[in-house]
């Protein structure tokens, strides 16, 4: 009877690939218990705790779709130069960029008029800023920002009233260049079209920005 030839397959890979096999799926079942019990967004927050987070810095596409921004979480660096192009990802619905602190408490109210500004302190107050390459722009409200337009204001259709927020049609674009200015902690943004529901119904984030 002639020797057997072992297989390596068979005989000495099997326990190996089983053993993997396992472990994979015991972490793959792990994992997907965490985002069960945590969600996307908390299983993001988990991640930052742990490695932290990129600054960002130069070029940055900011996108708003129907009702989330992308990126929703930042991280800026004092005294460095920034390039947001902001683009209304929707087809149906108009959107805009606000910036501030303390929200006007008045926007969580059932009944009353609601006030013009979002926020209590407005991120962009006494910020230099240079807006550029505007399309399909609803209207941009400056307030109190230091504002450079390049090419014919009437592109901008400037308002007043409010906080410093550029509103865009569904489609438009809009780059706002700026220096990022001494004011350092976390701002929370956020779109407050149609009486604030874009809102509460999840369209905000947060900027961290930090010393240089």
């Amino acid at each position: 009877m002639a020797d057997r030839i072992p297989n390596e397959l068979t005989e000495q890979g099997s326990p190996d690939w089983s053993r993997r096999q396992f472990l994979w799926g015991l972490g793959g079942l792990a994992v997907a218990g965490t985002v069960s019990l945590l969600g996307r967004q908390g299983i993001v927050s988990a991640a930052r705790s742990l490695f932290g987070s990129p600054v960002t810095s130069g070029a940055v596409n900011l996108y708003a779709f129907d009702y989330y921004y992308v990126p929703n979480y930042m991280v800026w660096r004092v005294g460095d130069y920034l390039e947001v192009t902001f683009q209304n990802q929707s087809h149906t619905h108009w959107h805009e960029w606000t910036i501030g602190r303390h929200v006007n408490e008045s926007y969580f109210q059932a009944f009353g008029e609601l006030p013009a500004d979002a926020w209590k302190v407005d991120f962009w107050d006494g910020v230099p800023v240079t807006l550029s390459n505007p399309y399909k722009i609803d209207n941009f409200v400056p307030n109190k920002a230091i504002v450079t337009y390049e090419g014919p204001k009437s592109l901008y259709n400037i308002a007043s009233g409010g906080d410093f927020s550029p509103t865009l049609k569904p489609g438009g674009s809009l780059t706002l260049s700026f220096q990022v200015p001494d004011k350092p902690g976390i701002w929370g943004f956020g779109c407050f079209v149609q009486q604030y529901i874009h809102y509460r119904t999840g369209m905000r984030g947060i900027i961290n920005i930090v010393k240089a």
